[in-house]
């Protein structure tokens, strides 16, 4: 009779370990949830973090002419420009013969591609944790104008890939073309450029073009057909200046008041016949105009203007039409 007792015993010691054994286990899958779930957490928050420190920057799409192609990154082939307003990092360009279209950006970078280009836009961002902004281009064959105003960190890069050299700024205003027979050229108009690669890097100092076929690389003053061609391209060293113009153009009497708009760019100086003018909210600007009470003629013309901290400015007439 004592026996079944102890056997009692022994199973209801065995159910407990059982028990203790499965509270053990279920506790050990808690934990390496816990961790699993707390290394989803730190993934996807440093995701998150990344994409808010890292920031794309888009170009606007400037002045198209002719005939424009674009390849956009998420494109497999390309489509006309037409609308489209601006461009991207992985985004590709091709102009015809009679093609060309300027690319712009807020802080006054400007990227003019000329005829019979083929441009890739590689990077182009802006890392904030690290104080970094990255912008790389690939250009195939044609010629593209570039101005870079601001100064970039020591972190920062802006290059121009060609099948021959990579061409490297801090800040400059320059011009890369890619011939037919795959040489390349460099040529600075104001700031300096490193061109090369990974063996060899030359530096192209102001008017000077740097010609590089093969490992072979040539640097000579500008000549006199290097300075007319930068005297036509001279617009690609000007600040941005944009000026609206309300459907119908600008009417005012005489003694009238009309209010002029536009957009400039950071660290221009703008004026307004003569008179500075203050720039607000992403460069925008806005003054208000007295027409003279005795204008004997039939428009009044207004004088707006941008000067950039290096000197360059660019001018833009409005005519005012005086309603009698």
């Amino acid at each position: 009779m004592l026996w079944m007792p102890r056997e009692r015993s022994g199973g209801l010691l065995q159910s407990q370990a059982h028990r203790a054994a499965k509270g053990a286990l279920a506790m050990r899958k808690a934990a390496v949830l816990i961790v699993v779930g707390f290394l989803v957490l730190m993934f996807v928050g440093g995701v998150v973090l990344q994409s808010t420190v890292v920031l794309q920057r888009v170009a606007v799409v400037r002045d198209p002419q002719g005939d424009v192609l674009i390849k956009t990154r998420t494109g497999n082939r390309f489509l006309p420009l037409a609308d489209t307003p601006r461009v991207h990092a992985g985004d590709s360009l091709k102009t015809g013969r009679d093609g060309s279209v300027t690319l712009e950006w807020v802080d006054g970078t400007r990227l003019r591609v000329e005829p019979r280009t083929a441009l890739t836009v590689l990077k182009c961002h802006v890392n904030k944790s690290e104080d970094a902004e990255i912008s790389q281009f690939k250009l195939d064959i044609g010629t593209i104008w570039i101005r870079v105003i601001r100064g970039l960190s020591q972190k920062s890069k802006f290059e121009v890939e060609t099948p021959t050299a990579t061409a490297a700024v801090r800040g400059t205003v320059f011009a890369v073309t890619v011939g037919n027979d795959g040489r390349t050229q460099v040529s600075v108009l104001e700031g300096a450029v490193d061109v090369g690669d990974d063996a060899q890097v030359t530096t192209v100092e102001p008017n000077s073009v740097a010609t590089i076929a093969g490992a072979k690389t040539n640097v000579n003053d500008f000549s006199e057909a290097d300075s007319a061609e930068w005297a036509l391209h001279q617009t690609i060293a000007e600040p941005i200046l944009r000026v609206e113009a309300p459907e119908g153009g600008y009417h005012a009497p005489p003694g009238g008041t009309i209010t002029i708009k536009g957009r400039s760019e950071k660290d221009a100086t703008v004026t307004v016949n003569g008179t500075a003018v203050q720039l607000g909210v992403k460069h925008a600007f806005r003054a208000n105009v007295s027409i003279p009470p005795d204008i004997s003629g039939d428009e009044h013309v207004v004088e707006v203007k941008a000067v950039d901290a290096r000197g360059y400015e660019t001018v833009r007439e409005v005519t005012v039409s005086v309603d009698r």
